[in-house]
């Protein structure tokens, strides 16, 4: 069962292996005087407070007492839902996968798995000491099963001689009388099969934190370069699940008298040293499931290996034995805390917020109860001079009815006197109160609703209970929040295992009908989420707010009909589901039927618009008609003021044409006349110019004489 051999690396291996183991073992050994002082003082064992003798030895269990409360609560929250969770789809194309995953795991997983058993063993060892842990696993293990037949023909023999699985290990003939030979199936036989089957069980189990191994320092399961667990089992069990006999044989018996992990303390009167000698394949040995990351190939790269590692029998002391090896992925375990410390692998538990106020409380008690019992049988102070011996032992030993004899002359009250004790025991109620104070202080708990305290706040109607209170719920809701971060993980490891080892389909009754479900064409990345409910209030509170959204629902429902964008009939079954789950009841198949889509659109066609529909299409055409009126009114309106301004800007278009046009004939008119005075201008100086030379013509001066 090892993938690769490992040859000459095979003592260097489980020495490494050893040393890491060593460091794991001295870790949790650091951590086991913890635990069992959770434990111890859960069971009202303490150890660290021995009561004197003679007087009360009575114990204040706190620890056990926030525990009891709080754990219905988070059962309730976690497991009560029909689903416990919800996987979701990677793509588009998973929407489908995703609920069969949903259904199948929540329906058929679980209750066959052990799931709610493992999830409240996680829980509570979170609650008590420190950290539980989850495994989902799947064991491959042979089964021996024994079949008797009786009264069965001869022909039902055929072949089972030659099958590798079965055995026949008894076999007689019955006596027949007038059996014809040749009629073979005459003769009848009873007879007795033994036959070895192949079974693989997929299981969520709860590792004791004392039997779980992780490296120290490390503050995450993946980081760890060893993870895994102590486990004691048959040496039966180990060849059926298929590790080599021999192997087997050589490993040593367990010992329980020396056992290191806190079994002694978790298994209370279950735990007996008085143990009877059994065969050889029922005895008990030690060996150890482990998840290393190696470098075997030598490339820088370390790879996840699952081994089951032993140690070798007593006359091979200091060696080791690799059962078996495989390369995997994934660490199949998940921490469950009910109040993480950063960068811590121990998370925090209830039980030490209360360890020391129960130490005080159970202190307290007993001084407060012999105090009572010194009210209730005073001390005695007597003068023996005046007593008989009856009457000093009547005294002593004081019987009802019983005389206490005097001397001849004396007086009973000058004999016997009673020591007068002060009663102080009123003074540590008052202190026992205030303890109890701290401890709701400290945990959010009281003797309420489960675990959480209620507040006096106003319902919803007439009729709703009180609603918890903010601080209350605050705690809960992230103690809950942070153990479902675990049982998130397990999931999705345990969907995981649902598709690797899913061979063919599967059909189960769900529902009130039978349905086929395969596995293997599932996204085995689909992430999934835990369903918590409406929080971590009580009973009372969720039922009052499921009763408001269905009031709500109902209210739009009878206001606008069934076809409405707000509510859909698929939703309205969701709150009478949750509602009849709610109540305690474990479906609500018996009281609702949920609605199917396809029918529901066919229903609302064929009956078509309801009262208030036909009123709410009137009221939306005539909307309609006045938006349509208000839009042309609006439009006309537009186009209106669209032609004024229209006109003008054709007015000041033409001013301005008018204006262009004027301007031009001015400036012609200025330019002719311009130009005749420079005309007029070149004629009047040619002129002077010729006077002023004396060059006048005949005619020009006749003319000029002329006209003197």
């Amino acid at each position: 069962m090892i993938d690769e051999p490992l040859g000459k690396d095979h003592e260097r291996l489980t020495s490494h292996v050893a040393g890491l183991i060593d460091a794991c073992e001295q870790y949790s050994e650091e951590q086991k005087s913890s635990r069992d002082r959770s434990l111890n003082y859960y069971n009202g064992e303490m150890d660290d407070l021995t009561p004197e003798e003679g007087r009360s030895a009575s114990v204040s269990k706190d620890v056990r007492s926030v525990i009891k409360k709080l754990m219905p609560s988070i059962m309730r929250t976690v497991l009560s839902n029909d689903k416990i969770v919800d996987y979701e789809p990677v793509g588009p194309e998973d929407e489908e996968s995703a609920e069969q995953a949903t259904d199948y795991v929540n329906h058929v997983v679980v209750p066959e798995c052990g799931a709610e058993q493992a999830i409240h063993d996680a829980v509570f060892d979170a609650l008590l000491v420190k950290t539980g842990v989850l495994k989902w696993t799947a064991y491959s293990r042979k089964q021996i099963k024994v079949y008797e037949f009786t009264n069965q023909p001869s022909s039902a023999l055929l072949g089972l001689e030659g099958e590798a699985d079965i055995d026949i290990i008894a076999l007689q003939e019955r006596p027949e009388k007038d059996t014809p030979d040749n009629d073979l199936d005459a003769q009848r036989y009873d007879f007795k099969l033994r036959r070895i089957e192949d079974q693989i069980d997929i299981q969520l189990e709860a590792i004791p934190r004392g039997a779980f191994l992780i490296y120290p320092g490390s503050t995450r399961i993946e980081e760890s370069p060893i993870v895994g667990e102590r486990q004691i089992v048959t040496r039966s069990e180990l060849v059926s699940r298929g590790y080599d006999k021999e192997d087997i044989a050589s490993l040593p018996e367990y010992d329980r008298i020396g056992d290191e992990d806190d079994s002694h303390s978790r298994q209370g009167d279950d735990w007996s040293d008085n143990r009877t000698q059994t065969s050889s394949a029922m005895d008990s040995v030690l060996i150890y499931e482990l998840y290393v990351r190696l470098d075997l190939d030598d490339d820088g790269i370390a790879e996840l290996y699952k081994m089951c590692f032993a140690e070798c029998s007593r006359d091979q002391e200091g060696k080791h034995l690799i059962l078996a090896m495989e390369a995997v992925s994934d660490v199949p375990y998940a921490e469950v805390v009910a109040e993480r410390e950063a960068h811590q692998f121990e998370g925090h538990s209830v039980a030490e917020d209360v360890v020391d106020i129960q130490r005080i409380k159970t202190a307290l008690l007993r001084e407060t109860l012999d105090n009572i019992y010194w009210q209730n049988k005073k001390q005695p102070a007597l003068d023996p001079s005046k007593l008989t011996e009856s009457g000093i032992e009547a005294v002593y030993n004081p019987a009802f009815g019983k005389p206490i004899t005097l001397k001849s002359g004396a007086n009973v009250h000058d004999a016997v006197q009673w020591m007068e004790v002060p009663f102080v025991a009123d003074k540590s109620f008052g202190m026992m109160d205030y303890l109890d104070n701290v401890v709701r202080d400290r945990t959010g708990i009281t003797d309420q609703s489960g675990g959480l305290d209620p507040e006096a706040f106003q319902g919803m109607t007439a009729t709703s209970v009180q609603l918890m209170s903010e601080s209350g719920i605050a705690q809960a809701e992230m103690i809950i929040r942070s153990l479902t971060r675990g049982i998130r993980k397990a999931f999705k490891g345990l969907l995981k295992l649902v598709i690797a080892h899913a061979d063919e389909p599967r059909t189960v009754r769900l529902r009130g009908e039978w349905v086929e479900y395969d596995p293997r064409h599932w996204n085995v990345d689909m992430d999934c989420k835990v369903n918590v409910g409406l929080g971590a209030g009580s009973k009372e509170r969720d039922l009052t707010v499921l009763q408001l959204i269905l009031g709500l629902q109902k209210e739009i429902l009878a206001s606008i009909g069934a076809d409405n964008p707000f509510v859909k009939p698929n939703q309205l079954y969701n709150v009478l589901e949750k509602i009849t789950e709610t109540a305690g009841f474990p479906s609500a198949e018996p009281y609702f039927t949920k609605p199917n889509e396809e029918e529901i659109a066919a229903k609302l066609q064929q009956e078509g618009p309801t009262e208030a529909e036909k009123k709410l299409q009137a009221q939306m055409q005539l909307e309609q008609m006045k938006a349509s009126a208000k839009s042309g009114i609006e439009q006309a309106q537009m186009e209106a003021d669209i032609r004024v301004q229209q006109a003008e800007l054709e007015k000041d278009t033409q001013i301005q044409m008018m204006k262009a046009q004027q301007a031009r004939e001015l400036a012609v008119m200025k330019g002719e006349l311009d130009l005749l005075k420079h005309r007029e201008k070149l004629q009047f100086e040619r002129e002077k110019a010729g006077l002023e030379a004396g060059s006048l013509s005949p005619f020009t001066a006749g003319h000029l004489y002329d006209g003197t």
